[in-house]
């Protein structure tokens, strides 16, 4: 359990409204846990679920969040189903499509504890996808990282990535049918070590900071490391982002990423990202890297 994870007082086999069988936890945060569990209701067949709880809290609630998103982005291929929310012993629970574990979790599962240059352009490509319909529905996720990036756990999704977490979501504001700039400060969200630079600066972050977040994960996982990650000092955090921008963070990847960079530096919070350019840039290098011999097709 990852230090400051909440403790929730529900174990496996225990009953939830008397439809959802516990079965084991997997995973929990600061504010509650996520459990596999298996739903019996009405006579249908069992099937697998996941349940994720949340301590109650008067003026605070991430489930809200969480449900809303999901609604929203029912139906898309990259977004768990939505099923059931409530309470329950003074928790509130979002019941919703169990998914596989994270890319973090599979790239860690064997050495060089990186993925090959084919699975990362292959998840590249996907996380593109899915970043662009959550912001076509109005939302930016605002905590872009490893963790939240995770495959389906059928036959059928396994290949399918599924962006997850949408505690720190927030939609964009719209006047006249248009993307406004917000007028108010923001405050420092995410993950440090993937927050954009303008997250840093304590503004409202827009669908291109979800990009950058993006492009720090996509260089980390295929190089192993970025230039901060021993830095724990926001401040030099955001110094060494900044200084590696323009090049040198992308030194030992495609050429491709660079033309990916200076794009989504370019924007502003009302811009819209060229997806489809973006996604192009990827599939150019893809088909170069599939035509290689022996290349681990991956993802």
């Amino acid at each position: 359990m990852a230090d400051g994870a909440a403790i929730v007082p529900f174990k496996s086999g225990d009953l939830i409204k008397d439809r959802y069988t516990l079965l084991k936890q997997i995973g929990a945060g600061t504010y509650g846990a996520i459990f596999a569990a298996l739903y019996r209701g009405n006579g249908s067949i069992p099937r697998p679920v996941a349940i994720k709880f949340e301590k109650e809290m008067p003026k605070f609630s991430l489930q809200n969040n969480e449900v809303a998103v999901m609604k929203a982005m029912a139906g898309s291929r990259h977004f768990a189903k939505f099923y059931q929310c409530g309470t329950h012993d003074g928790y509130k629970f979002v019941a919703m499509q169990l998914l596989g574990p994270s890319i973090i979790k599979l790239v860690n599962r064997k050495k060089p504890y990186q993925l090959t240059l084919l699975q990362l352009l292959k998840f590249c490509v996907q996380a593109i996808q899915t970043l662009q319909e959550l912001h076509r529905a109005g939302f930016v996720h605002r905590d872009v990282k490893p963790d939240n990036f995770v495959i389906g756990n059928t036959k059928d999704t396994a290949g399918t990535i599924f962006l997850i977490d949408f505690g720190l979501c927030k939609r964009m504001p719209i006047v006249g049918g248009k993307i406004v700039k917000p007028t108010t400060q923001g405050k420092l969200r995410g993950t440090l070590r993937y927050a954009s630079p303008n997250s840093h600066k304590k503004l409202e972050l827009g669908r291109h900071d979800d990009l950058i977040s993006l492009l720090y994960m996509v260089v980390e996982y295929y190089t192993g490391t970025l230039p901060w990650n021993d830095a724990t000092d926001k401040d030099q955090i955001e110094m060494l982002k900044l200084e590696n921008q323009g090049g040198l963070l992308l030194h030992y990847m495609p050429e491709e990423f660079q033309e990916f960079e200076d794009h989504i530096f370019s924007l502003d919070y009302v811009d819209e990202p060229d997806y489809a350019h973006l996604v192009s840039l990827i599939r150019g290098e893809l088909i170069i890297q599939q035509q290689q011999p022996n290349i681990k097709q991956g993802i």
